[in-house]
C-alpha cells in the first residue's frame, strides 16, 4: 500500500499561511512579559506520561459521531486549533520577513533562509514558527542532533504549536525512533483531539512501520470523519486495513439501537451481545 505522509506545515506557498496564521497564538511580541514561560520539563515528555498512565487512553482522543433522542446524527463540531485561536495580531514587519525566509527556503538557498530564520528568533524570541523552519533546514543540511534540537525549542517556545509537535514526530519517524515518534503524535492528539494530520500520519505509523492495524484504524476513521471525503486514498487505506483486522463496524460512528416496538416483540428477539469495535479488538504484540 503506498502511503503518502501528511504534513501541513512544510514548504510553499500553503505552510507560509499555515504558520502565520500561528505565530497569532505565540503572545505579544511587542511586550517581553506576556512571552510564555520557559517549561521546567520536556512539553512532550510531560504530555505522554499522562496519556500512558490512563489505560484505553488513545480512543478518548477519537471524535464520536452524537445522535439525538430522535436518532438523527447530530453535526460534529470540531475543537478549535489551539495555535490559531489566540486573538494576537502578528506585527506586518515579521510576516514580510518570514515570507522572505521561505522564498529563500523554497529557492534552496539554505544558508541565507537560515541566517534569516535566525534574525527572526533573536528579533521576535516568543516566536515559535521560525523555529519549526530551523529544523526543516537543519534536517536538509542532514544536522540531525541541531534539527532535533530546534523542533524542541519551538515546543518550548509555545507548547500550543501543533505543527511543531507533527515536524518533530516525523522527524523521529524518519530516523527511525517510532516509538518517539508515537508519543510526539499522541502528545499533539492530547492537546488538540480533533488534529486531522496527528490522526492519518499516527495512522500510518501504526500500520506501515509497527505493523499493528487495528491500533491504525480508529485514526484513519478519525482523519476522514474530521475532513470528510476529501481524500480517496484514505477511503482505500481504510478498506485496506478493514480487510486485515475484520473489523467492519465503526470507532467513530456507533448509531444507538432501533427503539423496541413492544415489550411482547422485543421478548420474543433473542438477547443480543453487546459488542464494540473496542470491546471485539485483541491487544497486538509490539
Amino acid at each position: 500500500m503506498a502511503m503518502v505522509f501528511v504534513n501541513p506545515a512544510r514548504r510553499g506557498a500553503l505552510i507560509t499561511t499555515i504558520l502565520l496564521s500561528g505565530c497569532a497564538g505565540l503572545g505579544s511580541m511587542n511586550d517581553p512579559v506576556s512571552a510564555p514561560e520557559k517549561p521546567e520539563v520536556d512539553v512532550v515528555a510531560a504530555a505522554v506520561t499522562q496519556v500512558e498512565s490512563a489505560p484505553g487512553s488513545e480512543h478518548r482522543y477519537l471524535p464520536r459521531q452524537a445522535y439525538d433522542a430522535q436518532g438523527e446524527k447530530v453535526t460534529y463540531v470540531p475543537a478549535p486549533n489551539p495555535y490559531t485561536t489566540a486573538p494576537v495580531a502578528v506585527p506586518s514587519e515579521v510576516i514580510a520577513r518570514f515570507q522572505r525566509a521561505n522564498e529563500l527556503m523554497v529557492e534552496e538557498q539554505h544558508r541565507d533562509a537560515r541566517k534569516a530564520f535566525e534574525a527572526i528568533t533573536r528579533d521576535y524570541p516568543d516566536l515559535s514558527g521560525p523555529w519549526v523552519k530551523l529544523g526543516e533546514l537543519a534536517e536538509i543540511g542532514e544536522r540531525m542532533e541541531r534539527a532535533e534540537k530546534s523542533y524542541r525549542k519551538a515546543l518550548e517556545v509555545n507548547p500550543d504549536n501543533v505543527n511543531a509537535y507533527l515536524s518533530l514526530a516525523l522527524f523521529q519517524r524518519r530516523t527511525g525512533d517510532f516509538d518517539g515518534a508515537r508519543a510526539t503524535y499522541l502528545s499533539a492528539l492530547q492537546l488538540w483531539s480533533d488534529f486531522p494530520g496527528a490522526h492519518l500520519n499516527l495512522a500510518i505509523l501504526y500500520d506501515l512501520y509497527l505493523n499493528q492495524p487495528k491500533k491504525a484504524q480508529p485514526h484513519y476513521e478519525a482523519y476522514q470523519f474530521l475532513v470528510g471525503d476529501e481524500d480517496p486514498r484514505v477511503a482505500d487505506w481504510l478498506i485496506e486495513v478493514r480487510r486485515r483486522t475484520g473489523i467492519e463496524t465503526s470507532f467513530i460512528d456507533i448509531p444507538p439501537p432501533p427503539p423496541e416496538t413492544t415489550g411482547e416483540a422485543a421478548a420474543s428477539e433473542p438477547m443480543a451481545a453487546d459488542k464494540s469495535p473496542a470491546a471485539e479488538q485483541t491487544e497486538e504484540n509490539g
